[in-house]
């Protein structure tokens, strides 16, 4: 549980040290093991580790361990409380919105009164949320945010931020597994960016509207989902230079450095032993025994 995603961290790291944005099925199978974790963890273990010592009187290790397992499963039951209350929360947009539109098949548009900025959302049931003024926008900023976040249900992002987001409510004590989500949320909107582009639209065009709609002074959004501040810096760093290559070696490299890393760490367990403390009268012969018998004679 606090191993693995120091290793799934260290191999994101890895793919991403020259750019952020390179491959993010690395990121998205690293959040998916940590969301299995718990399961694999109560598969049959392979004894390979040294055997646990057993040492008596460890009534006070005992309380401890029921202690931290009490913290850990507060905070998870947090986490879960979060889930469903965010999918309440897009149940009551869904009622709270109008059908606009259906485009690419199954994809609804909708428009929700007082929604900043569009949002991708729905896993079985897809769907995009605009604002009320969206049909305001020129017809090229319509065309760009629908490509946006058609992207986003193309590569399925929304049930991809679900399991980032279960993943933490079993790791929400460590970090590296919020900063894990985090990377991933930034990868997926950085390649639905590049997805953009791949239609046609031109690199420069694009990243103005990002500008633009990420700006406080903008008069139509405030601000847009998919420009959100706090990562515009890179994903126009990043849309303005080549798009980023696969790295396909580099990436099954370290994919199986993360599998192997996920199935070691959950079944690796302690060999087989006697385990047993000593029978207390065994205790109390060995207490009562002259260390030094040949000092008596």
């Amino acid at each position: 549980m606090i191993l693995f995603p120091l290793v799934a961290a260290f191999a994101v790291w890895c793919m991403g040290r020259r750019d952020s944005s390179r491959d993010p099925r690395l990121t998205t199978l690293a959040v998916t093991l940590l969301a299995a974790l718990p399961v694999l963890l109560i598969l049959p273990k392979i004894p390979l580790l040294p055997a646990e010592s057993a040492v008596s009187g460890n009534a006070g290790d005992s309380r401890w361990r029921w202690l931290l397992a009490g913290v850990w499963l507060a905070g998870c039951l947090v986490g879960w409380f979060r889930l469903v209350a965010s999918a309440v929360g897009l149940a009551r947009w869904r009622r709270a919105s109008k059908l606009a539109d259906r485009i690419a098949g199954n994809v609804e548009i909708r428009v929700l009164p007082g929604l900043p900025g569009p949002v991708a959302a729905g896993i079985w049931r897809k769907m995009i949320f605009v604002p009320v003024d969206w049909c305001a926008w020129d017809e090229e900023t319509r065309q760009a945010v629908l490509l946006h976040e058609l992207a986003h249900h193309r590569r399925r992002d929304p049930l991809v931020r679900w399991l980032a987001a279960f993943a933490c409510t079993f790791h929400w004590f460590n970090p590296l597994a919020h900063w894990l989500r985090k990377r991933l949320t930034l990868q997926c909107e950085q390649a639905c960016d590049f997805k953009v582009v791949d239609t046609g639209f031109r690199a420069e065009t694009y990243a103005e509207i990002l500008c633009r709609f990420a700006s406080p002074r903008a008069s139509q959004v405030a601000a847009l989902a998919m420009a959100e501040q706090s990562s515009l810096e890179r994903r126009v760093r990043h849309l303005m230079n080549s798009h980023p290559s696969r790295g396909g070696t580099v990436f099954a490299v370290l994919a199986g450095f993360v599998l192997w890393g996920a199935l070691l760490l959950a079944l690796l367990g302690p060999k087989p032993g006697s385990g047993e403390p000593p029978d207390k009268p065994e205790i109390e012969l060995r207490l009562r025994a002259d260390p030094f018998p040949a000092d008596s004679e």
